[in-house]
């Protein structure tokens, strides 16, 4: 499955993931973490070396489940933590609070791991803010609410936290009504560090060239704004500064060679 999402998404000129993978989802069925690992490292390498895609791996635990089910999953996943960069925060939001794992976020921070949640796409704005201020969280994924509170566009805006925006699952999840209600361009109005991403594409029916399309096409947008999209998401991503620099610069050269 690895493998394939990455042929796919080679072939719309993606050069950098950052995928996301949920171990309870497989080891409460049985499947056992190595197994599981294995197989997404590697397609991942694979993808590296003949397809030329770099790659961050992140390793989600389910919000759904208990925090001791959380460290579990931290426990399960040390033997392999070279190959792990992060770990994220994933699944049903409402009456899953981020405060729920305070502990397990402080545990994988002392591991090495780097912290991102999803908060704020079905849950409220107050989510964001835990995700921030007891996660300790470095970016934010989804984060559509953020605009319902001024004080936190502008941390989010001072301290360049980004956003991983998935346009065409807010739809189908129903976070957002129709494309052309979506956040992302008011975001960047404002100068919030917006990108645009696929969630679990092959089950919400768009990869990523599909999300920013569609998202062009109901909010209007320009090339300046697809190209400020385009260059955030590396700015947002965890490539060394070095490589941010070079795909910038390609992303810049694009634009400025063809006529949107």
């Amino acid at each position: 499955m690895t493998w394939a999402y990455l042929c796919k998404v080679h072939s719309q000129n993606v050069v950098h993931v950052e995928v996301f993978f949920d171990p309870q989802t497989h080891t409460q069925r049985g499947i056992s973490f190595d197994i599981v690992i294995n197989g997404i490292h590697k397609a991942l390498e694979k993808a590296k070396n003949e397809l030329n895609i770099s790659y961050k791996l992140i390793m989600s635990y389910l919000r759904h489940l208990s925090e001791e089910s959380a460290f579990e999953a931290l426990e399960s996943s040390l033997p392999y933590k070279h190959w792990i960069d992060g770990v994220g925060l994933d699944s049903s939001e409402i009456g899953n609070h981020p405060s729920k794992f305070v502990k397990v976020f402080e545990a994988s921070s002392n591991q090495g791991y780097k912290l991102v949640a999803h908060a704020g796409e079905e849950g409220p704005v107050d989510y964001i803010w835990e995700a921030l201020d007891l996660l300790n969280v470095v970016r934010i994924d989804h984060g559509n609410r953020c605009l319902d509170d001024a004080a936190l566009v502008e941390r989010l805006i001072e301290q360049k936290i980004s956003l991983t925006l998935c346009p065409l699952s807010n739809v189908a999840l129903k976070v957002i009504q129709k494309m052309e209600d979506h956040p992302v361009l008011e975001m960047l109005n404002k100068g919030v560090l917006a990108t645009i991403h696929s969630d679990d594409p092959a089950y919400f029916g768009g990869y990523l060239n599909e999300n920013y399309y569609e998202t062009a096409l109901a909010l209007n947008l320009n090339k300046d704004q697809l190209m400020q999209l385009a260059v955030n998401a590396f700015e947002a991503s965890w490539l060394s500064p070095e490589a941010k620099k070079s795909q910038i610069s390609k992303v810049k050269s694009y634009f400025n060679s063809v006529n949107l």
